[in-house]
């Protein structure tokens, strides 16, 4: 009796342990919960096994650990728990997907700081509607699957003057230069870097795999204006064309689609230079001229009011989906015309801010009109990098991800304050979740980035009758008075692409010009942001020495009031920001001693100019990347005794970093001006040599936002 009991008893267990592999996974006990962003553990709780876009980030660099070892540690992170996707060494971390056993797996691996939530981020439009313009529901974020990566195809670029093939996500459209063979920027690498981002791959492996790493965009010739570059694809695509070659065709989509019926012109305003004074800058002879704005978006077509009668769009480089056409969306098009269109089509009826201003189109939006948080920093990442070689001194950011906590844990936020810190002024959307209060979106809410908020001009060019629209976001959980300032954002008209997801969702959003050329009526911040961009275009072309905290400064300190007419009531007095933007008075004023060029315009000095900026914190991410620079520096505590703990007699190798209360450290003692910013070896990374395009962004399923079950305006 008793040998069939111990036989029965076996059998049981037996059986439990053939049950066991199919029980879903349980949570750890002993995860680091501070280590996951909130947001992240709600929905590991709801749905442990599904799948979840992360981006996980390492400590804090080393003499002997850089940027790229720290993103490859993440990477390989991430193959063991889950799948790769890219890594992103600008903030020592890597992009993938894991479920919550993985991200509780990795929470507890020593050297990781934190684990984020790899949001989406969509356009900052908006749903047209007969009484007023209301915000966009919350994009629906479907849990991705993963599909095995693929090691992409090496390509031929059609560019003549370059017989050398050059590697190519399929079939993403990759700068080139008109120039001999390339060497990599913004400094020149002798080598290819020994340790750029390794291949990404669906499964574990043992170690990562190092790619050799051939330049991903030639560099154009040290002439300080860089040449117009091919954009390369296997499409045929209306792309930017290299000099001489002939100009691109006046249509801005490859494929020939039925024009839609256009509507009225009084359903779009066109007034909008004018009601920021901006057209009275161009009248002076300040057009923005050499200055160049990296457009971060779903792409840029090549439209005759952007490439004739020369082409200013230098350069295209694809961090998202499979670009069958240069601007599937519409969206970064319309975005370009705003900042920078001539009215070439229209007869010089409907002109950008800045009519002569570059633009480098960094595709970081898919198809369906979303796009990561990951993909946007990789942009961001490739525009630091080539900087120098196209004189990039804007970035432009029309979208927005929503906040799930403070600027300080955000990525998006490290990364734009990494390229403040390197001389880029980032304007960013508030969003669209307006009158509501603390609704705007990220990177909006970093507190360096110049964020923007929306009004509607009535189609007059007074600001009298101005009015806050009703759908612009103001306010944050971090206590930061969001937005900055205002521009108009309301049935503003640029540049169409036919056959465009917008162009075909939006038949009657077509506007027709007098001389028959159709153009595009959009609303929303994303539509403003462009508008202050441009103008940052024109305030850098006079005054190009400007740090971007006296672009700040200057662009909010010259602000005027608006909306003394309207009856219209704000929802907070901070709802408007400093104001509205005045190209004109932000141009001509003499508040910092700066090397000015263009046409001569009436000066009109600052009451008390100052710099912008000061008293921030910077994000988390941010202080952890630029750790090697700031050990060279001094520590100085507010409060010396803060908790009885000595800080005076603490050194930065000293300091346990993960315990520092961040906000007693004095910030504004650090002389951020005092550092030689392109001296820095930013953990030695040659940007050029890292094989952006090593990524298969195809197998990546990025969160679908299907454009037809919403409305744009």
């Amino acid at each position: 009796m008793r040998m069939r009991l111990i036989g029965f008893s076996c059998a049981l267990a037996l059986i439990a342990l053939a049950l066991v592999p199919m029980l879903p996974p349980s949570r750890a006990l002993t995860n680091a919960p501070e280590k996951i962003d909130p947001a992240l553990q709600t929905i590991m709780t709801a749905r442990p096994l599904a799948l979840l876009p992360v981006i996980v980030e390492m400590q804090p660099p080393t003499a002997s650990v850089g940027n790229v070892d720290r993103a490859n540690q993440a990477l390989d992170l991430l193959r063991l728990n889950g799948a790769a996707a890219v890594g992103l060494p600008l903030l020592g971390s890597a992009a993938g997907f894991a479920n919550a056993a993985g991200i509780d797996a990795m929470s507890l691996v020593p050297t990781v700081a934190y684990i984020h939530y790899d949001a989406t981020v969509v356009p900052d439009v908006v749903v047209p509607d007969a009484a007023s313009d209301r915000a966009l529901d919350p994009p629906p974020t479907p849990l991705p699957s993963i599909s095995p990566l693929a090691t992409p195809t090496p390509t031929p670029t059609p560019a003549p003057p370059d017989p050398t093939p050059l590697p190519t996500p399929t079939p993403t459209a990759a700068p080139t230069a008109t120039t001999p063979p390339p060497t990599p920027t913004p400094t020149p690498t002798p080598t290819p870097s020994p340790d750029p981002t390794p291949l990404p791959t669906a499964s574990p492996t043992p170690a990562p795999t190092a790619t050799p790493a051939p330049t991903d965009t030639p560099s154009p010739a040290p002439d300080p204006t860089p040449t117009p570059t091919t954009s390369a694809s296997p499409s045929p695509v209306a792309t930017p064309s290299s000099a001489p070659a002939p100009s691109p065709t006046p249509t801005a989509s490859p494929t020939p689609t039925p024009t839609p019926t256009a509507s009225p012109l009084t359903q779009g305003t066109t007034v909008y230079p004018q009601s920021v004074n901006a057209d009275q800058v161009v009248a002076s002879g300040t057009t923005g001229r050499g200055v160049t704005v990296a457009v971060l978006d779903s792409g840029v077509a090549a439209d005759p009011d952007l490439t004739q009668p020369s082409n200013r769009i230098l350069a295209s480089v694809n961090f998202a989906d499979t670009r069958t056409t240069s601007d599937p969306g519409g969206h970064g098009t319309h975005v370009a015309g705003i900042v920078a269109g001539n009215g070439t089509r229209s007869g010089g009826q409907f002109v950008g801010i800045a009519p002569q201003a570059n633009i480098v189109d960094v595709r970081v939006l898919g198809r369906t009109g979303s796009g990561r948080i990951s993909s946007v920093v990789a942009g961001i990442q490739w525009v630091i990098g080539h900087r120098a070689a196209y004189n990039i001194r804007v970035i432009n950011m029309s979208f927005g991800a929503p906040v799930t906590v403070s600027y300080r844990t955000d990525p998006l936020s490290a990364a734009v304050e990494i390229a403040w810190r390197e001389g880029l002024v980032v304007v960013a959307a508030a969003g669209n979740g307006g009158p509501t209060r603390n609704s705007v979106l990220s990177p909006g809410i970093d507190p360096y980035a110049v964020t923007v908020g929306a009004t509607d001009d009535q189609g007059t060019t007074s600001p009298r009758d101005d009015a806050l629209a009703v759908f612009s976001s103001w306010g944050n959980a971090d206590s930061n008075a969001k937005p900055d300032l205002v521009a108009p954002g309301r049935h503003i008209v640029s540049l169409r692409v036919p056959g465009s997801a917008l162009d075909s969702m939006l038949p009657t959003s077509v506007v027709a010009a007098r001389n028959g050329a159709t153009y595009f009526r959009l609303s929303g911040t994303s539509m403003a942001t462009p508008v202050v961009s441009g103008a940052v275009a024109l305030l850098l072309q006079r005054q190009p020495s400007l740090t971007p905290d006296q672009v700040k400064a200057l662009l909010v300190g010259t602000a005027q009031q608006f909306g003394q007419d309207s009856t219209a009531t704000l929802p907070d007095p901070t709802a408007r920001g400093a104001g509205l933007l005045d190209a004109l008075a932000a141009v001509s004023s003499s508040g910092f001693s700066a090397t000015t060029s263009g046409g001569a315009l009436p000066t009109a000095p600052l009451s008390e100019p100052s710099i912008a900026n000061r008293g921030h914190r910077p994000a988390d991410g941010f202080a952890r990347t630029l750790l090697p620079v700031l050990r060279q520096l001094p520590l100085r505590w507010k409060d010396l005794t803060l908790d009885g703990i000595a800080w005076q007699t603490l050194t930065w190798d000293s300091v346990a970093w993960d315990s520092v209360a961040w906000d007693n450290f004095d910030w504004d003692s650090i002389a951020w001006d005092s550092i030689a910013w392109d001296s820095v070896a930013w953990d030695s990374i040659a940007w050029d040599s890292i094989a952006w395009d090593s990524v298969a962004w195809d197998s990546i399923a990025w969160d679908s936002i299907a454009w037809d079950a919403s409305s744009h305006d």
